[in-house]
């Protein structure tokens, strides 16, 4: 009888206190579990980025190697920096003209993956891809003139070792860095595929 009763003590379950240090425990673990998944999403997107920048940059090339000017540029070479193409085609359609144009050498012009709906040094959260031609002529001062493209988007990972403020990408015309770090016009986080 007394051997009863003892196991009838201890067949009881868990107190209170074991139940909720044995929560905690999982809650802290699905937390961990939880950041590190947004993290390694963050980081496939950033991947998918670069990759998807690698191939417009590659067809761009293969348009030039076949029109000797990069899209958007034309015969005559100038200025042109207010012609961007977005892929989250904020202003227009100008990225869906983009790729009509260079659909013989890419066969679907890719867009940011998150896609959202400003350009991609408009500041946190601004994830699209971005498109223009910025040659300068031919002039005394630029005898040879230059050609020149920028492809650009916002990386999600702020410890990215290929955001601007790692690489100080420079303007091309005048060597000076347009990725200063705090919160200025071109953002830290910008990656510039076409001057690598």
């Amino acid at each position: 009888m007394l051997h009863l009763v003892d196991n009838m003590k201890y067949a009881r379950g868990f107190t209170l206190i074991e139940l909720l240090v044995v929560i905690a425990i999982i809650g802290l673990l699905s937390s961990i579990v939880l950041v590190n998944v947004h993290t390694a999403q963050m980081k496939a997107r950033d991947d998918r980025r670069m990759m998807d920048l690698e191939q417009i940059r590659n067809a761009l090339e293969l348009y030039y190697n076949d029109n000797g000017y990069y899209p958007g540029a034309g015969a005559t070479l100038s200025w042109d920096c207010e012609c961007y193409s977005y892929s989250s085609d904020i202003r227009d359609d100008t990225w869906d003209i983009f790729a009509l144009i260079m659909k013989p050498y890419i066969q679907t012009l890719p867009k940011d993956p998150l896609n959202t709906g400003c350009v991609p040094w408009g500041g946190d959260g601004c994830y699209s891809y971005a498109y223009s031609f910025v040659g300068k002529s031919i002039s005394p001062d630029n005898p040879n003139g230059v050609i020149q493209y920028d492809l650009t988007a916002q990386l999600e990972d702020p410890n990215s070792p290929y955001r601007c403020t790692i690489k100080d990408y420079r303007f091309f015309f005048d060597n000076i860095s347009w990725c200063p770090s705090g919160d200025a016009t071109y953002r830290g986080r910008i990656y510039e595929a076409s001057l690598q």
